[in-house]
């Protein structure tokens, strides 16, 4: 009887023991458990931008917005210096016509009224591709997933304007184009994860920027004759 009571003693201590040991490997092999971390850095490259020729809306008319403008009313100025109206109901928007409608040459000094898209120089210390993007004064991206940010145009009392929808292109400054237009696109904007760039050269690039101009809603005064301006951040980096 004391044998059998032994024997059964055994076998449970080397029960126990098993469990233990099996325990044990388990935790063992949790705190082995690991993950791969991750360490960048970036390294930023010599990069300036100019403004050689400041954007221009051009001459246009506003009709039937003495106190309020309706807000339905739009301007777009292409890249090439192309301007498309879209008149609204009650803002009765009209183009009127300074320079030349099919847009200019270059950048260059205009009269009054010589609309034009803005030019500006890009100086990489690289050849590489060149992202551009847009913000207002108060720094606020303006794109396509912000589209309540924009540019104000103001006459200092008033500001019945705002500029949004930039898009922009590399122009050929190689003076390849015909006589009176001189414009032949390098190439469009294309688009990556990253966001909308350029190839540029070493030596160089200049990109042509439009943007769409439009009427505010609710806007208090009346739009009178005279100059309405505001400024906006070109931004580039690669």
């Amino acid at each position: 009887m004391d044998l059998l009571k032994a024997l059964k003693r055994t076998a449970i201590i080397s029960a126990s023991v098993a469990a233990l040991a099996l325990g044990a490997t388990q935790a063992q092999a949790a705190d082995q458990t690991a993950v791969l971390g991750h360490i960048s850095a970036s390294v930023v490259g010599t990069l300036s931008v100019t403004e050689a020729g400041a954007m221009n809306f051009g001459n246009l008319t506003v009709g039937g917005c003495a106190a309020n403008c309706a807000g339905d009313g739009s301007i777009v100025l292409s890249d090439e210096g192309t301007r498309t109206l879209t008149a609204g109901a009650s803002d009765a928007l009209g183009l009127m016509y300074g320079a030349s409608q099919s847009g200019i040459a270059g950048p260059s000094n205009l009269e009054t009224g010589g609309q034009q898209p803005g030019f500006y120089t890009i100086t990489p210390d690289v050849a590489t591709n060149v992202y551009v993007s847009f913000a207002n004064s108060t720094g606020a991206i303006i794109d396509s997933n912000h589209p309540n940010n924009y540019v104000t145009l103001s006459n200092g009392a008033v500001a019945p304007f705002k500029v949004d929808t930039f898009t922009f292109e590399s122009d050929d400054t190689s003076g390849a184009g015909p006589s009176g237009s001189g414009y032949t696109q390098l190439a469009a904007s294309t688009n990556d994860s990253y966001g909308n760039y350029v190839a540029c050269a070493v030596t160089g690039c200049t990109i042509r920027v439009g943007a769409t101009l439009h009427t505010i809603a609710g806007a208090a005064g009346p739009v009178t004759a005279g100059q309405y301006t505001g400024t906006y951040f070109v931004m580039v980096s690669y």
